[in-house]
């Protein structure tokens, strides 16, 4: 069975295009996205509970990953693993977290999480269409 890709491009203003592509990977996740603006590549998934918790609150988990690999360096020394987030991810988190928990309803107590974490990462395409 061939998948069914959704894809959408947005055009900036500096000439930059962003693309947004659904239906091709993390198919058990109730939602992802792929992000791609020049030669950086985002994946972002949600799974969601089918019950409702009993806490009177939005259970919402947003995790954040820079791996190594997608820049094509591997760690290595001490820290043979990435096992734990770092600080700037840990803030990521916290700033994705409080950008997405206003819009969910406020009846919505469903456990929630967000993953997302790059896949492709070339840090000099940031700069170059700067200057």
């Amino acid at each position: 069975m061939n998948p069914k890709v959704f894809s959408e491009t947005i055009k900036l203003s500096d000439g930059r295009e962003i693309i947004i592509e659904t239906g091709k990977l993390a198919k058990q996740a109730h939602g992802s996205a792929v992000i791609k603006m020049g030669n950086c590549m985002i994946l972002a998934t949600v799974v969601s509970s089918y019950e409702e918790s009993s806490l009177d609150f939005l259970p919402l988990t947003v995790d954040y990953r820079e791996k190594f690999a997608a820049a094509g360096r591997f760690p290595g020394g001490f820290f043979k693993r990435e096992a734990r987030p770092s600080n700037e991810e840990i803030l990521t988190m916290r700033i994705v977290d409080r950008v997405l928990r206003p819009l969910f309803p406020k009846d919505y107590h469903a456990e929630t999480q967000v993953y997302y974490l790059y896949l492709i990462f070339h840090l000099m395409d940031q700069f170059q269409k700067q200057e």
